[in-house]
């Protein structure tokens, strides 16, 4: 499984700091950046090749912040006034054991310059600051294994030393460990039915402080035109002009307590939703139409027609639901909630920034992407002609004899 590391935007100006007496006019002085968020992967085996689908590419972004004379959009263009020399830093991993401080390494950072980069798909953004000389530094492989699953004493140590100054800047965290689902699972058909009437289950991963979760729905639209196309050739439902849409719903966050923290906890780490609250939430993002002569035409992805076997009942099933799930360790739910809207009467909040004779931020968490979980044909059949969302125009599906799969509309799918 191929995953990356999140990298924080870039800050040119000095947002995190220690001292709050900087006077903006000293002389010039470059002061690294450092910017890492290390992803162990999920415990789970989505992509059915046998194995756990750990994150194995790890990447860390080092930069400058200054202090200058000039207004600060004058130096945005030069590549050396945001990027170090690789040739004047040393980079390098340290493994530290929480538990009696044994270090081991170090392990020197690969770095990865532009073109590199292309190659890894991995593309900075457009913007003020120069793409010139943009590079990362990657761990090694030989320390990318984050989390051994029979052992999670190892803290993650990153060091910058500046061969110019002479000064090193650093910081430490631990890894979350790989999440992974009590309810729902791909384990099979049936445990993949996305159920309302039991809540979303996650056993707790230890480190993980905060969970963050979201459902995706993924649907169709197709214009009249290329509907009433479709039913004048005789073409399966839906053929033409299909347009490919989703919908993400945040479901917010769920705070570990101290058990489920340090792994002292089988407990679930539970978020319950409603059919309700899935329907409102369906009705509030997508646009009603007319039914007696809607524009458009709406159908779930992946639907199909389950027979029997497997224990799972017989019936039409619809794959069109994603569930993502985050889970941060404490120093990365520190850094959110410190840079999240204040709607208070004071603005104020203390600044947060982890890193030794620097700035920025590093931290670990763990990222779960569960895709094509079902729907039944009981939630489709709701979603199509059920009082709160049948104003959408969402097909509703049927079988009839050797025919298979029969779509329907509106009036039709209320009679039926």
């Amino acid at each position: 499984m191929k995953s990356l590391l999140f990298i924080f935007p870039l800050l040119f100006f000095l947002l995190f700091s220690c001292d709050n007496d900087l006077n903006i006019n000293e002389n010039w002085k470059d002061i690294p950046v450092i910017y890492g968020v290390l992803n162990s992967g999920t415990a789970e085996d989505l992509d059915n090749n046998g194995d756990p689908d750990e994150n194995f590419n790890h990447f860390v972004r080092i930069q400058k912040s200054f202090l200058g004379s000039e207004s600060a959009y004058s130096y945005t263009s030069i590549y050396d006034s945001l990027y170090y020399n690789p040739s004047d830093l040393k980079v390098w991993l340290e493994t530290v054991n929480n538990q009696n401080g044994e270090v081991t390494g170090p392990y020197e950072l690969e770095l990865i310059d532009d073109s590199q980069l292309d190659l890894l798909s991995i593309y900075k953004e457009e913007g003020l600051f120069a793409t010139e000389a943009h590079y990362l530094y990657k761990i090694p492989n030989v320390a990318s294994d984050l989390v051994p699953f029979d052992d999670l004493r190892m803290d993650y140590k990153i060091n910058v030393l500046n061969m110019i100054t002479g000064d090193t800047t650093f910081s430490q965290t631990n890894i979350v460990e790989p999440l992974q689902m009590s309810r729902p699972t791909l384990d099979n058909l049936l445990s993949s039915i996305l159920s309302f009437t039991q809540p979303i289950q996650i056993k707790p991963s230890q480190h993980a402080k905060m969970y963050t979760i979201s459902l995706r729905f993924n649907y169709i639209e197709q214009h009249k035109d290329d509907y009433q196309y479709d039913t004048e050739q005789g073409n399966p439902l839906p053929t033409t002009g299909l347009v490919y849409k989703y919908i993400d719903w945040n479901l917010g966050t769920v705070e570990a307590d101290e058990n489920q923290l340090f792994g002292n906890s089988v407990e679930t780490v539970k978020k319950y939703i409603t059919t309700t609250q899935f329907f409102e939430f369906i009705k509030s993002q997508i646009a009603e139409e007319d039914i007696s002569s809607p524009q458009y035409y709406r159908y779930p992805v992946n639907t199909v027609n389950q027979g029997t076997g497997g224990g799972v009942p017989v019936g039409i099933y619809h794959g069109a639901v994603d569930l993502n799930i985050t889970a941060v360790n404490s120093e990365l739910y520190t850094y959110l909630n410190a840079n999240s809207p204040n709607y208070g009467i004071n603005q104020e909040r203390p600044e947060y920034n982890n890193i030794e004779n620097g700035v920025g931020h590093w931290s670990s968490r763990s990222v779960l992407n569960m895709n094509s979980l079902l729907l039944t044909s009981a939630i489709m059949d709701s979603i199509a002609f059920g009082e709160i969302t049948h104003s959408l125009n969402f097909a509703c599906y049927s079988t009839l004899g050797t025919m298979g799969l029969v779509v329907s509309f509106g009036f039709e799918c209320e009679e039926d």
